[in-house]
């Protein structure tokens, strides 16, 4: 089975921590979603499409969780506030680039468990500069934060946030976002 992947919303300061409930509000307004699926988690709503920009002239969206049981619908799930900043990558996320002279860290992979758990630091073998992993280009493959929107079931590349979505969030929490396309967060409360 391939991975499952969402498109990520987040504060463009990895280490900001803006109130779910105002995050959830703007979702909410926004009609993004709708039911309660479980904790932090929710039913697309009439607006998910409207906010979703999809690429491409007629997108199969399923909108409703399948009879399977499987996650293979467009759902939203909140994440956070977590104590650090989390950095959530893909399975289709390509080598990040220094943010200083452009190489390509080509080991990341072997370094991801010591960005991830935020006991290690991005060391650039060209120019020496030290960041976070976070900082490093990922080219919307990868997105760190302490409070992650994650809208599932959207493939990388396919669709983006809309300008109402990302003005509405900044106007809210006071903050700037972003997006990313990565996997599905195992540590999110899913429907059962």
């Amino acid at each position: 089975m391939s991975q499952l992947t969402s498109l990520y919303l987040a504060p463009n300061d990895p280490d900001s921590a803006p109130a779910i409930r105002l995050v959830r509000q703007v979702l909410a307004d926004l009609e993004i979603i709708a039911d309660s699926l479980a904790p932090a988690s929710y039913t697309a709503g009439e607006g998910f499409s409207r906010h979703v920009i999809y690429a491409g002239c007629s997108p199969y969206l399923v909108m409703q969780p399948p009879q399977d049981g499987s996650l293979n619908f467009c759902h939203v799930v909140l994440h956070g506030p977590y104590e650090r900043a989390k950095l959530v990558t893909g399975p289709n996320t390509v080598k990040p680039r220094c943010p200083v002279c452009r190489i390509r860290f080509g080991d990341w992979k072997d370094r991801l468990a010591d960005w991830q758990s935020g006991s290690g630091a991005a060391h650039c073998s060209g120019c020496g500069h030290h960041c976070r992993a976070s900082q490093l280009d990922w080219r919307g493959h990868a997105i760190s934060g302490r409070v992650l929107v994650e809208l599932r079931n959207v493939f990388p590349g396919e669709a983006s946030p809309s300008d109402l979505l990302m003005h509405s969030l900044k106007m809210r929490t006071g903050e700037d976002w972003h997006y990313a396309w990565a996997a599905y967060l195992d540590d999110s409360k899913v429907p059962s």
